[in-house]
């Protein structure tokens, strides 16, 4: 398992870093995992990651459809990247896109797009199985887990690299970056079935994790034992 070189990525590693890249670019974290900043708006920006593969050419986005992250997901491919897959965490993701499914596929290169079964995408691109471990999905090392989410659609990614990162989507919110704290807490859910079933599907994770990569929020770096189990008592907490 790939390990990280603490003094190479200690600069990158703080909601500084973060808050102060420039929006549209991506923005290196740890070895081979970038993130990307949004829009900001009412004082929150969504955030997209990319994974590079080992092999230092292979590509896989998470949650990388706003029209900021355009040029930036062009750039990959121009500079040779072949970008093996656009991973879609929840339907609410769609909301933010800049086009199409087909549109955000042909600007990646005709990258495949990954997405929960039961979507509610009003669009007739044929997507992948986000659930199925295999081809693309077991070459990066990703497992994925179905939760509840808002309408009953969404995934949490887990990569077995890095000693661990866990990318939640929309399915726990990091403490604002104007915040002195570095929590996570569960989204506020339209029905209170899907509330109890987020809690009840974090409360039964159990893979170990060191960074913990949110859609919003500042991220965690450097998780411990002790930490890890307060965040995931803190995401099931009813």
């Amino acid at each position: 398992m790939k390990t990280v070189d603490k003094m190479e990525v200690l600069h990158s590693q703080s909601a500084e870093f973060i808050e102060k890249g420039e929006t549209g670019k991506f923005l290196k974290l740890i070895p081979d995992t970038f993130i990307i900043k949004g829009e900001e708006k009412d004082g929150v920006f969504n955030q997209g990651y990319a994974l590079r593969h080992i092999n230092r050419q292979d590509i896989l986005l998470i949650d990388v459809v706003e029209e900021s992250s355009k040029k930036a997901v062009k750039k990959l491919v121009e500079d040779g990247y072949k970008i093996k897959g656009i991973l879609i965490t929840c339907d609410g993701i769609l909301e933010n896109a800049y086009a199409n499914l087909e549109t955000l596929s042909k600007d990646a290169g005709n990258a495949p797009i990954f997405a929960h079964p039961r979507n509610n995408f009003k669009d007739k691109f044929k997507t992948k199985d986000i659930l199925e471990r295999k081809g693309t999905l077991k070459d990066f090392g990703l497992k994925v887990f179905d939760l509840p989410g808002n309408g009953g659609a969404s995934v949490i990614i887990y990569s077995e690299i890095n000693d661990g990162m866990l990318f939640p989507g929309e399915d726990a919110e990091g403490s604002a970056y104007d915040s002195d704290l570095n929590t996570f807490k569960r989204p506020k859910m339209e029905r209170s079935n899907d509330d109890y079933g987020l809690a009840e599907s974090w409360s039964a994770f159990r893979e170990e994790f060191s960074y913990l990569f949110p859609r919003k929020g500042k991220p965690g770096f450097n998780i411990e034992e002790g930490q890890e189990r307060d965040i995931l008592n803190s995401l099931s907490q009813s």
